[in-house]
């Protein structure tokens, strides 16, 4: 194959724009910040062009301070923006789509991922998996200050003149900021299992008004899940997980209620009851009756 005919190219760390913020640190990590907003002149602009796609061999963590930037990863679009950051995980093949005029970004180049996180192989694990999912995450702005301020930090330890230990100053820095991210992503992932959490309460909460308003005509799963849209599958599931309870167990303990009522109440005969609570017939009726209560709905309503 010849190179014009490859799909993409391959973006290494040594490639990343020289903007005069740009710092290498031992081939292994570099820091730009600043980078110009002119896709004509701008070092950047290689990087960002939408003709060709590329494949980075490098971790690549971006934080947008203003502005935005439109991006292709792996099939997927996302606009960078304000407060938000992408991380984007060697083996990516990306496209910059779209960057605005006032773009600001903080980037961090890093092709050794045994800097950070190598002696937590499970939080690493942990943030393998979520930025593999998606690289796009949105912080609030005291982490994104915090966050700058780290890489500030960080940035005038390794411009120190005469310093010895740069590398290292920058991996508890990067330390740092890793940890940082896994908090994120613990928090992250909390919300979420909150939201679907609360999303259920309310199905079941919803699935109920329903039987309380049609448990006399319907005692189907596909009445209820059809009126919330669901699948009769799902929903069984939903109130199994909120109630300890199987839904079809909820209709029938509000019918068994309000037939025993009506049983009780001297106003109407056991076919009167079943028709009022549309049973085919009254023998059907009763064998429901009595697989639930234990006796049949005339000894009930005698009180035998």
């Amino acid at each position: 194959m010849k190179k014009e005919d490859i799909p993409f190219k391959e973006l290494h760390l040594l490639m990343l724009p020289d903007t005069g913020r740009t710092l290498m640190i031992d081939d292994d990590l570099v820091l730009v910040d600043n980078i110009g907003t002119s896709l004509d002149t701008d070092p950047m602009s290689d990087f960002v062009s939408a003709t060709y796609p590329f494949k980075l061999t490098f971790a690549l963590t971006m934080f947008c301070l203003r502005g935005f930037m439109r991006v292709r990863l792996n099939l997927k679009e996302y606009t960078l923006a304000e407060n938000d950051v992408l991380v984007v995980l060697p083996g990516s093949i990306g496209e910059c789509l779209e960057i605005s005029a006032d773009v600001e970004l903080v980037v961090i180049g890093l092709s050794d991922h045994r800097l950070v996180g190598g002696k937590e192989a499970a939080m690493s694990m942990a943030m393998l998996k979520f930025f593999t999912s998606t690289s796009l995450m949105h912080i609030s702005q005291a982490d994104m200050d915090e966050s700058i301020n780290l890489y500030r930090l960080m940035r005038a330890k390794v411009e120190q003149p005469g310093y010895s230990f740069k590398l290292e100053a920058a991996t508890g820095y990067l330390q740092v900021l890793f940890y940082n991210a896994y908090q994120w992503i613990t928090d992250y992932n909390r919300q979420q299992v909150q939201r679907v959490e609360s999303r259920q309460q309310q199905l079941f909460e919803a699935f109920l008004e329903l039987v309380q308003a049609h448990y006399a005509e319907q005692r189907s799963m596909s009445f209820y899940a059809g009126k919330l849209c669901l699948t009769p599958k799902y929903l069984s599931q939903v109130i199994l997980e909120v109630s300890d309870r199987h839904a079809t167990d909820w209709i029938r303990d509000y019918v068994i209620l309000d037939a025993k009522a009506l049983l009780k109440s001297g106003r109407y005969t056991v076919q009167q009851v079943g028709d009022l609570l549309n049973f085919s017939n009254a023998s059907f009726f009763g064998k429901y009756f009595k697989a639930v209560v234990g006796c049949t709905p005339r000894k009930y309503m005698l009180g035998l």
